[in-house]
């Protein structure tokens, strides 16, 4: 974005303050000025060369509401990154912020530590639910001992069936969290797509960059979308879709990876789907196959911040209202607090947790009442945090298709 978009953008702020009304963070967390006052208010201060304070950049949960919230389109999260990033440049850090930045270089590099984590799961796991150990990562580094850190699973393996006549294909993006905690749901997308005649290749993918980003590791971030996009770009350049099942990773192929100028960049905004946008896009053309089971179950669904900004509506619950004996509830919730990394923090962790309070006594409420048996959604980072803070187990809506289909895994 050149100075004259910075200017245009800043233009269609109207002031209403309807951002930081419904900032999540805000809500909890009073002495947070909020996303209009770090955002656009202090960016007229930035583009002219004055200091602004920095201190609060950092609690910015990138959950992006205040985008979703904006009846202008001004590109908040955008100016409040930027600005975390010339302060990292700028050195404006404290004595405390360098063992952070310790801490955060750690939580941003998300692939190693999975790459880490599933050479012996079972042991990390285990290790990892050690009272001692965790107490020693919270005083050495800054991760919460209560912070939901997640399981790591056996790495993501797709089998390969391919017919070499199929000229349907597609492109699948795991993301990190299905690569190391959650392979098996990315088995079952797999297995989902290949039952719509599609042949679905995965290359060797590295992270989308978004924990790299949140945790001030832009230039990080930068090549690792580069690598990415010299991975998506033979595909890209051939029309094929681009599917991803996490709804952060779809977020930024669709809004970060077109800012890159390399090659690939100018498509894949145009050619990366949501899993489920997907799926309901060949619904409208008349080629999902329909051919479901019944599936008897009442669910709750929780719709992730980073889908909420996507635009697209909530195609999932669109789909899922297709297969018999299927109900499923829309729970209208704000954030689960978790935000990527941001609750694992020790010092972000009772936000997190205060954030996400409605939506876990909405939760266990309507299990409670029986309103519902379960609860989906496609956010990995969401299932763990509601899982942790309502105790009721939660699940990524593509196995509910996975049955409805009567597939397997093998």
């Amino acid at each position: 974005m050149d100075g004259q978009d910075k200017v245009s953008s800043l233009d269609a702020c109207i002031k209403c303050s309807a951002c930081t009304a419904l900032c999540p963070v805000a809500a909890v967390y009073p002495s947070f000025p909020g996303p209009k006052s770090l955002g656009p208010d202090a960016e007229r201060f930035r583009l002219e060369g004055i200091a602004t304070y920095t201190r609060y950049l950092k609690d910015c949960s990138n959950c992006k509401t205040c985008e979703v919230t904006c009846p202008s389109g001004v590109r908040i999260t955008d100016m409040i990154l930027r600005a975390r990033e010339m302060a990292l440049q700028e050195g404006q850090t404290g004595g405390k912020d360098r063992r952070r930045r310790v801490r955060d270089r750690i939580l941003g590099r998300a692939e190693y530590l999975g790459r880490l984590g599933t050479v012996f799961p079972n042991l990390t796991n285990e290790m990892l639910k050690l009272s001692f150990l965790r107490g020693g990562l919270e005083n050495a580094l800054g991760i919460s001992r209560y912070a939901p850190l997640p399981a790591y699973k056996p790495k993501f393996k797709p089998t390969k069936n391919t017919s070499p006549a199929n000229s349907k294909q597609v492109v699948y993006f795991p993301g990190c969290f299905v690569t190391y905690n959650d392979s098996l749901t990315g088995l079952a997308v797999v297995r989902v797509l290949e039952h719509q005649g599609y042949d679905v290749i995965v290359p060797a993918f590295g992270c989308c960059g978004v924990p790299l980003q949140a945790n001030g590791e832009f230039e990080g971030a930068r090549k690792n979308v580069r690598k990415n996009l010299s991975l998506l770009n033979p595909y890209l350049q051939a029309g094929i879709p681009v599917i991803t099942s996490c709804t952060s990773c779809s977020l930024a192929l669709k809004e970060e990876y077109p800012k890159s100028r390399v090659p690939g960049g100018e498509l894949i905004g145009q050619q990366t789907y949501d899993l489920f946008e997907f799926l309901w896009f060949l619904h409208e053309r008349g080629e999902l196959k329909k051919d479901f089971q019944e599936v008897t179950v009442s669910l709750g669904y929780h719709a992730p911040c980073h889908l909420k900004a996507q635009g697209i509506g909530i195609p999932s619950l669109r789909l899922l209202r297709l297969i018999p004996g299927v109900q499923v509830t829309n729970l209208d919730s704000e954030c689960c607090g978790l935000s990527g990394s941001y609750g694992y923090k020790r010092e972000k962790y009772p936000l997190a947790m205060e954030i996400g309070g409605p939506l876990f006594a909405r939760v266990q409420a309507g299990v409670t009442n029986r309103e519902f048996q379960s609860i989906i959604t496609e956010c990995g980072g969401c299932q763990v945090q509601i899982q942790h803070g309502s105790g009721i187990e939660i699940k990524h809506p593509i196995w509910i298709f996975l049955k409805a289909y009567g597939l397997s895994l093998t």
